[in-house]
């Protein structure tokens, strides 16, 4: 059985030697705990924005093709959702309104504002159509400010017998302090069942693809990464559970200078929970709960 532990991963290196660990941590953390290591904080910052994009993909898909996407002036979640001209026109523009900051159904606290520019009708768009393109204004999960875009395009259509989406992301993540770390991926979402004409609960779709990123502190380049998702171990995202459920991500993370490390995420046997476990260079899988919090690389 998997642990309820809350809170952060920590992940450190000495000279030669590399550890483990999961510290309970409820709140995110303004900085490092002071023992903390610069390469632990950035295996830290890396493993806790990988983990997290699947968070966000999640709602991001949701906000075009899911549960997610209401009339406006629907208030969800604590988040206030209007389309102009109306959600029924294309192309019609979707502000998703977090205000000060709010808690959603997935633990994750989101403040500030998405704009999404939907083009197209998903139900009947053609492959090859970019659907949607999400952008950031002023928008924060905990004290991170989140920029760039996330765009949705179909790579099958409803009318071939299951939706396909291929979701491409360029984000540029900036701490308190001005440090920053970038995000880039290409995922492939195939639904595996339920109605491909609708949204119902008991969707299921799997997911693939490639990300890559870094993590740069006072304009240097300290840390790069890429993460691929097991082809053997896709990953399961079912319509009526909130986390990813099943499938596995390697991970592939070079502290510049230093050392190189290869990870693996898993996020289950397909039980609807957020709990996940994650292996470093081979070790023993360390169990982690879903969402991570981030934690700004400033020390």
């Amino acid at each position: 059985m998997k642990s309820n532990l809350k809170g952060l991963i920590a992940a450190a290196a000495l000279t030669g030697i590399v550890y483990a660990s999961c510290k309970k941590n409820d709140q995110p953390m303004s900085s490092p705990a002071p023992s903390t290591s610069m390469t632990e904080s950035l295996l830290l910052s890396a493993n806790n924005i990988i983990a997290n994009a699947g968070s966000e993909q999640n709602s991001e898909v949701a906000d075009v093709v899911g549960s997610n996407s209401v009339t406006s002036g629907d208030s969800v979640s604590c988040r206030t959702v209007t389309n102009n001209p109306s959600r029924s026109v294309y192309p019609h523009l979707t502000t998703v309104d977090f205000g000060s900051g709010c808690m959603g159904k997935d633990s994750i606290t989101r403040s500030g504002t998405k704009m999404i520019t939907v083009y197209a009708d998903w139900r009947t768009a053609p492959a090859g159509t970019l659907i949607s393109e999400t952008t950031f204004e002023n928008f924060y999960i905990d004290s991170v400010n989140v920029a760039g875009n996330s765009k949705i395009y179909i790579d099958s259509s409803v009318a071939s017998g299951m939706l396909g989406l291929k979701i491409v992301t360029d984000k540029t993540l900036t701490d308190t302090k001005g440090n920053t770390s970038t995000y880039i991926s290409t995922n492939y979402w195939k639904q595996t069942a339920g109605n491909a004409t609708t949204t119902k609960s008991d969707n299921v779709y799997q997911i693939t693809g490639t990300a890559s990123g870094s993590e740069i502190l006072d304009g240097a380049t300290m840390l790069t990464w890429s993460s691929t998702i097991d082809l053997a171990n896709p990953v399961i995202k079912m319509g009526d559970c909130m986390f990813r459920s099943q499938g596995d991500i390697q991970i592939h993370l070079n502290v510049e200078g230093k050392s190189t490390f290869a990870e693996q995420l898993d996020y289950g046997n397909g039980t609807c929970d957020d709990n996940a476990t994650l292996a470093i260079n081979g070790g023993t899988p360390q169990p982690v709960t879903l969402p991570l919090r981030f934690w700004p690389l400033s020390l």
